[in-house]
């Protein structure tokens, strides 16, 4: 791994020289109109891979100077108006790009980045992709991202009271749903029910979910689908004077007595930016219209810093994030009332990102480091730990995006990745382990006219090395693992504002140390596991179809989906008790799974003062080896809503009134050994409005949720046997830029 990445150094210090000496800059320019060839003022253009942006003027023209040479998505983004991504090589020293923008009434995301190397809208995604913008971010702000994402179809919260969520996409979870911090690869050790993502979502610019496999671009762990919260990017004062600014957020929930707030600071001047930001939360036990859960609280701080700089040259970045948690557990009051087990969970994560011009094509490193320390402890007042748990995550990627041939563009690269896993405490449940990965991958795009086509390939090799290990009853031993996986995207303009999207997609994941060594009490599932050594990867094969509709008065996508995976990975009962704990002992075991389900999503804005939006999604789960139901499949859900927006009135500007309710059906589809709650449908109300102070805007929201008090428990909460899930939570928050 050291080799690898001192190879990728010296990779990317080779395509420094190539730029040198010294490198030509490079412009961009051009005329943004409507269809009606006026031009529009206040278009943001931004060359998406080198992170430059520029505003058009009254006359509709921009100009960005002083680019490196190189293949970039440019993006035109105005709020009215549908947005559009183009691909451009710059190798003149200017080049004229112009754009035509179509009047909406909808508010749609300007562009992706996670499913496919090059940018796109999410109309011309190759793969099923939900966009929660930085607005939608902070009014379903929470303590976890399982929770923050959970209002997006397809995706829901497998959570442990208020503090731990884990995202669930179409049914899987854990170790097969990669989540992702501006690209580099979260280890939560996931593979723990009470082990959610250590990554704050309050203070993302926007999160996108890739629903479905996408192995190609991110390996192991990704066959379920992919979460990328990303940050703002670093700024840089090229074209203005150097400045100092920031923002600041805060809120208050009333339901578990929750302050929490954001402060971020940053400036630049000329090519070199930086940022800073801090986020802290606090709270107390979560209330249920049935009472408080006793030992539900806890806290957040959660810190980062990023420096770069930009020039003709390319561009070059870093940034360092520490997070620390508390999380109370709840327990069962019928096997003790007065419980106070808690987690200390701490994460630092250190992020390298460049990039050079290399010709028409351009070189970018990305460099990770993670550290995951784990403690538990049984009592309040305990000192001792009583399972600890310790990953190191080392990563580089080397990307080289390349002009395209014949219509054709996309990248080559080269992944590798070290984990390394050590255990402390009193318990123990898996060995020491560490494993070493290697992938080499080619993604590619061709737009002919009203078609779309992507393709990716990827090959994968993984050595896992388990330490001896006498109280499991493990020897030292070596593993190793190999996996080709593919993706095929094609789509269809029907119309201008129609598409059909197909995606065929080969996912895996390779088995964790838990999985095959795992022997011993797991307090998080309340089991006495045995894991199988002889376990291989999982495979899946995935088959998306999906309608999408973009026009100016409504957006919709409807869409259904197979996942066929072969050696499924899952916990089997044995029938047998654990004479020590009394748990019932399970073993790891593997078969075959099928996963269907539908999806669909749509929004209508009758008028620029009325937005309508709804979704729902269904998922059915499969075990076909045993021919029975999978366990943890949430079912059938639909979420409705109505947003009211006035005009500005002298120094109020944005004010808004809004409703939305969820319906949730009862699980009747289920594992029979699983527990499945009633169905029951919450209400939420919203509002809010932006105060002009002088020169200063402040935006007041206000949240409801379970605005009526429903006593519910849902179906993926671990406490639906013994507790219900919150009720009313009054939340208020403002913000304001500093």
């Amino acid at each position: 791994m050291r080799a690898l990445v001192l190879a990728a150094a010296l990779a990317f210090a080779a395509g420094r020289l190539m730029a040198d000496p010294p490198p030509r800059a490079f412009a961009l320019s051009g005329r943004v109109t409507d269809t009606t060839g006026t031009p529009l003022q206040q278009v943001r253009v931004t060359v998406v891979e080198v992170n430059r942006s520029t505003l058009t003027g009254s006359d509709g023209r921009y100009l960005l100077p002083d680019l490196p040479a190189g293949t970039y998505a440019v993006s035109f983004a105005l709020v009215g108006y549908a947005p559009q991504v183009h691909r451009i090589t710059l190798l003149d020293g200017e080049t004229i790009l112009n754009g035509v923008l179509r009047p909406t009434l909808i508010e749609l995301q300007e562009l992706q980045v996670t499913a496919s190397p090059i940018a796109t809208t999410s109309l011309t995604s190759p793969q099923p992709t939900s966009v929660m913008g930085s607005d939608e971010v902070q009014s379903n702000r929470a303590a976890s991202l399982g929770e923050t994402i959970s209002v997006l179809p397809g995706v829901r919260n497998f959570s442990t009271g208020s503090g731990i969520g884990k995202p669930v996409i179409r049914g899987l979870s854990s170790n097969r749903v990669l989540v992702l911090a501006d690209g580099q690869r979260i280890d939560s050790q996931q593979w723990g029910d009470e082990h959610g993502p250590q990554v704050e979502a309050g203070e993302a610019e926007r999160i996108e979910v890739i629903r479905g496999p996408a192995s190609v671009l991110y390996g192991s762990d990704a066959l379920g689908g992919v979460i990328n919260v990303i940050a703002r990017e670093l700024p840089d004062a090229l074209q203005s004077t150097p400045f100092i600014g920031g923002s600041f957020i805060a809120g208050y929930a009333t339901n578990n007595e929750q302050p929490d707030g954001t402060l971020m600071l940053e400036g630049a001047r000329g090519g070199l930016g930086f940022r800073g930001s801090f986020t802290g939360r606090t709270s107390d036990d979560v209330r249920t219209p049935a009472g408080a859960l006793f030992n539900s609280g806890g806290g957040t701080l959660n810190g980062s810093a990023g420096l770069g700089h930009r020039g003709n040259w390319g561009s070059i970045g870093a940034s360092y994030s520490h997070r620390d948690e508390r999380v109370e557990i709840h327990e069962d009051p019928a096997e003790d009332p007065v419980a106070t087990p808690f987690q200390r969970v701490s994460g630092d994560r250190i992020h390298v990102q460049g990039s050079v011009p290399m010709g028409a094509s351009h070189l970018d490193l990305d460099l990770g480091y993670e550290r995951n320390r784990r403690r538990e402890f049984e009592t309040a007042s305990a000192t001792e730990v009583t399972l600890g748990l310790l990953a190191r995550t080392y990563s580089a990627n080397l990307r080289l995006h390349h002009p395209p041939v014949r219509g054709i563009a996309g990248i080559v690269g080269i992944v590798g990745l070290r984990n390394e896993f050590d255990k402390f405490g009193q318990e123990t449940l898996i060995p020491n382990n560490s494993y070493n990965n290697l992938g080499v991958y080619a993604f590619e795009q061709l737009e002919l006219g009203r078609w779309n086509f992507a393709l990716g390939g990827r090959y994968d090799y993984r050595r896992l090395q388990v330490e001896d290990d006498a109280d499991l009853g493990v020897v030292a031993q070596r593993r190793t693992y190999g996996s080709v996986t593919g993706n095929l995207g094609v789509l269809y303009r029907v119309v201008e504002p129609v598409a059909i999207v197909l995606n065929l997609g080969r996912g895996y994941r390779s088995p964790t140390a838990f999985d095959l060594f795992s022997n011993g009490v797991h307090e998080g599932t309340v089991r006495f596991e045995r894991g199988d050594s002889t376990l291989k990867n999982e495979t899946s094969i995935n088959t998306d179809l999906a309608l999408r509709v973009q026009g100016k008065k409504v957006t919709a996508e409807i869409g259904g989906f197979v996942n066929l995976i072969d050696n499924f990975i899952f916990p089997d009962p044995s029938g047998a008790i654990d004479p020590e704990s009394g748990f019932q002992i399970f073993d790891v075991s593997s078969g075959n799974a099928r996963l269907t389900g539908l999806e669909a999503a749509v929004e209508f804005h009758p008028t620029a003062f009325l937005h309508l939006r709804g979704t729902a999604d269904y998922t059915r789960g499969w075990n076909t080896t045993a021919d029975l139901p999978l366990p943890l499949i949430p079912p059938f859900r639909a979420t409705y809503g109505a947003r009211l927006e006035g005009g500005n009135r002298g120094w109020i500007e944005a004010p808004y009134l809004s409703i939305s309710g969820e319906s949730n059906a009862k699980q009747t589809r289920g594992d029979p050994e699983d527990f499945a709650p009633e169905g029951y449908t919450i209400v939420n109300l919203g509002g809010g409005f932006t105060v002009l102070l002088g020169e200063r805007a402040v935006s007041l929201n206000l949240q409801l949720r379970n605005a009526f008090d429903k006593a519910y428990a849902s179906f993926l909460s671990r406490y639906k046997t013994y507790a219900l899930d919150p009720g009313r939570n009054f939340m208020v928050r403002v913000s304001t830029e500093l």
